[in-house]
């Protein structure tokens, strides 16, 4: 009986043992959860604090009156070098400016990000350098693409994140005046005073045809138009060296521009952007006058007809028909793409200075008032570019005026990578 009494005791204290170890891998292995919980809540917080440095970052850049190449010899410091190092140590013991913080009495610390209530979530510097494409330490932009490396602090835990980002704009203009669509309408101005110029004014001197066209019939046909009676071959000069310049650039246009959902996708991402919109009711059109200013470049985005008679400076998107009128004028992008219709009326001085761009990309016949900007074309449609009351001035091609009107276009992010 002694005996079995002394089994019962081991046997107990055996259980007993096991209870205590089970209780203690439970109470490791809740802990463990608390650490992983934990380690995953900080690295979820980190990316979005390096995410929110990035977007603040691009917003400098967006708003920031200066060049590319001069932001990067402002970041290399005084020894002119970039590193391109990913160490926040390394960076901080260089002599490189970070684009945020700005503030050199926080560029050890970092810029701070709080949460609604004033505490302090964490800290993130973002390190400007070139993209890889023409090499990252080089502080000469030509291509409006840069790299930005954004580092994210918070307590022990630390994110690294590398984008590639690239400025907005719109594709590269192959003629003063490009009519991106067959057949065209065109009718040339009366007076001996309008002119089309591919000669570029501006400071790339990047030169190109008067007007473009996407095939050579509608090329012909322009240039029998111009020289029909009275003789006005000589307003239409450009790049190609002859009176009228006029010739087919389908070539030369980059494939975003050459299908209706390219050309869609364009005016998409400059509506998205856009400073004014206005969209007037179906047969209505909207009338504008002074937009912008030589300081203050606008996107303005028509989601129907407009008549301008004003000045103004920026971009110019016209999904209708647009109509001019009067002594106006416009410093930077016309782009005319739904309707692709535009009439150049009156007897006054009405100019542009950068470039016009047309194309047909919705339906005439089905607008409503449900759909007043009609439906998409499977494929591009005809043009009417009609400069019959043109007076003097005109179109002058100007890619420095071009390059201000995309000014206010945002960076966007190409390549992203986490380290």
């Amino acid at each position: 009986m002694n005996s079995q009494r002394g089994a019962a005791l081991i046997i107990a204290l055996m259980f007993l043992s096991f209870l205590t170890i089970l209780g203690g891998a439970l109470l490791t292995t809740s802990t463990i959860d608390v650490w992983i919980s934990d380690n995953y809540k900080t690295g979820a917080q980190t990316l979005y604090l390096g995410e929110a440095g990035l977007d603040e970052a691009r917003e400098t850049l967006r708003a920031s009156s200066s060049t590319l190449s001069q932001l990067l010899d402002t970041a290399a410091g005084t020894d002119n070098v970039i590193s391109t190092s990913r160490d926040l140590a390394t960076l901080l013991a260089s002599d490189d400016q970070p684009l945020i913080p700005s503030n050199n009495a926080i560029r050890t610390a970092g810029q701070t990000l709080t949460d609604g209530s004033g505490r302090t979530v964490g800290n993130y510097h973002v390190w400007l350098r070139n993209d890889i494409a023409e090499t990252m330490s080089s502080l000469t932009d030509a291509n409006k693409v840069i790299n930005l490396l954004a580092i994210a602090t918070i307590g022990n835990g630390r994110k690294v994140i590398e984008v590639t980002a690239k400025k907005g704009a719109f594709p590269k203009m192959p003629a003063a005046l490009t009519l991106n669509g067959s057949p065209v309408t065109f009718d040339a101005a009366n007076s001996n005073l309008f002119e089309v110029d591919g000669n570029d004014a501006g400071s790339a001197g990047a030169n190109e045809n008067a007007i473009g066209t996407i095939n050579s019939t509608d090329s012909t046909a322009i240039n029998a138009d111009i020289a029909g009676p009275p003789n006005r071959s000589s307003g239409y000069t450009g790049a190609g060296g002859v009176t009228p310049d006029t010739a087919d650039v389908s070539g030369e246009m980059p494939s975003l521009l050459t299908t209706v959902s390219g050309l869609e996708s364009i005016v998409a991402s400059m509506a998205a952007t856009a400073t004014d919109t206005y969209s007037p009711a179906y047969n209505a059109s909207t009338t504008l006058g002074n937009m912008g200013s030589s300081s203050d470049y606008r996107v303005v985005v028509v989601n129907g007809n407009l008549t301008y008679g004003g000045t103004g400076y920026g971009t110019l998107v016209v999904r209708g028909n647009l109509t001019f009128s009067g002594n106006f004028s416009w410093t930077g992008l016309v782009v005319v793409i739904g309707q692709g219709k535009v009439y150049w009326n009156g007897g006054g001085n009405g100019s542009i200075n950068g470039g016009v761009f047309i194309a047909s990309t919705r339906n005439d016949n089905d607008r409503s008032t449900s759909n007043p900007i009609g439906t998409l074309r499977a494929s591009r449609g005809p043009i009417i570019a009609d400069f019959n009351g043109g007076g003097g001035n005109g179109i002058q091609y100007n890619t420095t005026a071009i390059d201000s009107a995309s000014k206010s276009f945002p960076y966007s992010i190409i390549s992203y990578r986490e380290y």
